[in-house]
């Protein structure tokens, strides 16, 4: 029986395939259907990135900068929040400029070497991160805003992420806002901007006469930072509370306490009345902050702390040259008349110039009165009503070389700072001991660690503490503290331990007798 052609020609078909399928190149009926039929490539859903944003609670709806920013208000530096640093971000460094509209430009706020932990600044930060030097003059701190003439200016806060790690290296300790933008140019990954505006007049509080009389009288420099700011009812005077002539030399008792810088700065400054209103009983003056001199260091009545029965601190040695001294919570002040800032000007000068701004608002002028004859004190409060210029009229107070050197109380109503005084300081440490009597003593700063040293002789020995509960015995001899504030990575380090939340600034204390034997163990204080 013969196969016709179409059976021949299956049969073929059929060989081919089994032998196709023997050899292994084939995937059968389903690697044919997925040939014949691809599935669609999926597309990966997008990465989203959150936009880096910069806002403000002292920035309105209406874009309106809140007038406590300038210098028509207590001048505090704003609130600041930040979301979504590029990722990278290494250290921020924060620009506030004004555009007064003449196209000069110009900067209120430059501060870098903040720290990439960040998410934000408070209202009134002070001491964060490194200051520049804004364009009002060399003064390293926030400058509000105090543009002249009528219309709206416009402000502009620019915060940039960096690569670069703190500290950013730079080559001198005053960088301007050009600079800055220079040194961090290659380093930026990204940045975040708020705009603001808002508006002065004639009228506004900062431009007062009374505000002008205080303002004015301020002496500031970069390395002693003072600005005075006013809203309706007091000047606001900020500083660190930190003179720039020498300190703590010449003292013949002292309790061991340091001068450091304070937070006097935006609404914890001093408020000083602008319209002093004499008081129907004077107000007794104590104990404690009686004024501000125009360096921005407090004024002291001249008794120890608790009262007069405790000594009048002149006499009892425990003043410097300059008739000031540390006190418990390390900040430096006056007791008696600042001679070593009056050296910077004639004496004729402080006749007609206030030395410094009692709470109550009347100026403290030098050892005479205007026409040149020395100062009148009457038997109330130490001052007189003789005509003043640069001041208030009504009253004012001189200094004396007679306790109570410069006012026993307040003829005119005080600021609410008498009563609240404990407030603005901020003790870190337990005084170490009560007062005993040293010679030698001086404060400098040892130049190859920036480290200050605290220098002093006894004849006695004394006992030391760090927290109050335990204590150290030191025999007669030479004995140095050196001090240095933490900044960086070592501030932050610092202050993310659970004992020191709250607080912003720290510092490093060592403790050595004359041969540089350690007398005490090494601490860091916070507050």
């Amino acid at each position: 029986m013969k196969l016709n052609t179409f059976s021949r020609a299956s049969l073929l078909a059929l060989f081919m395939s089994a032998l196709i399928s023997a050899c292994g190149g084939g995937g059968g009926a389903a690697e044919i259907a997925q040939t014949t039929t691809p599935t669609t490539p999926t597309t990966p859903d997008p990465v989203v990135v959150s936009a880096f944003t910069l806002t403000s609670s002292e920035v309105g709806q209406d874009g309106m900068l809140s007038s406590d920013a300038t210098c028509d208000g207590s001048g505090s530096s704003p609130s600041l929040t930040w979301r979504n640093a590029p990722v990278g971000t290494k250290s921020f460094a924060l620009l506030m400029s004004t555009d007064p509209g003449d196209g000069v430009l110009k900067y209120n706020w430059v501060n870098y070497n903040l720290p990439a932990s960040l998410t934000g600044l408070t209202k009134n930060s002070v001491l964060v991160g490194t200051y520049g030097a804004g364009s009002d003059g060399p003064t390293l701190a926030y400058q509000p805003p105090c543009s002249q003439g009528p219309g709206l200016k416009k402000y502009k806060f620019t915060l940039y992420a960096l690569s670069y790690p703190t500290p950013l290296k730079t080559a001198t300790s005053t960088v301007t806002g050009i600079d800055l933008l220079s040194l961090m140019a290659n380093g930026i990954l990204g940045q975040a901007t708020l705009e603001a505006g808002y508006s002065r007049t004639s009228a506004s509080t900062g431009a007062s006469n009374a505000c002008q009389w205080v303002r004015n009288s301020i002496q500031a420099s970069a390395q002693v930072p003072v600005s005075v700011n006013c809203d309706t009812q007091y000047a606001y005077v900020s500083s660190k509370g930190l003179p720039s002539h020498a300190m703590m030399n010449g003292i013949t008792a002292t309790n061991l306490q340091v001068p450091t810088a304070q937070n006097f700065w935006g609404s914890n400054g001093w408020r000083i009345p602008l319209s002093p209103e004499l008081a129907v009983n004077p107000v007794s003056a104590v104990d404690g902050p009686i004024g501000i001199a125009v360096n921005g260091v407090p004024i002291f009545n001249p008794c120890k702390q608790g009262g007069c029965q405790n000594g009048d601190t002149k006499v009892l040695g425990e003043l410097d040259i300059c008739n000031g001294h540390a006190g418990r919570a390390d900040d430096y002040h006056y007791h008696a008349a600042p001679i070593c800032l009056m050296a910077n000007k004639p004496d004729g000068y402080w006749n007609t110039h206030p030395v410094g701004w009692a709470l109550d608002g009347y100026g403290i002028f030098g050892f005479n009165n205007a026409d040149g004859q020395i100062a009148s004190r009457d038997g109330l409060c130490g001052g007189n009503t003789s005509s003043v210029s640069n001041a208030p009229s009504g009253y004012s107070y001189h200094v004396t070389s007679i306790s109570p050197y410069i006012l026993s109380c307040f003829r005119g109503v005080p600021s609410p700072d008498l009563a609240n005084q404990a407030t603005k300081f901020s003790p870190m440490r337990q005084p170490p001991v009560t007062p005993f009597g040293v010679s030698n003593m001086s404060l400098t700063t040892d130049t190859a660690d920036s480290f200050q040293v605290l220098e002093f002789t006894t004849e006695k020995s004394f006992v030391s503490t760090e927290t109050g509960k335990d204590s150290y015995t030191n025999s007669a001899g030479t004995y140095k503290i050196r001090y240095k504030a933490l900044a960086d990575v070592d501030l932050q380090t610092a202050l993310a331990k659970t004992e020191n939340k709250g607080k912003s600034m720290c510092w490093v204390f060592q403790f050595k007798n004359g041969t540089g034997a350690v007398s005490q163990p090494d601490v860091i204080y916070c507050k």
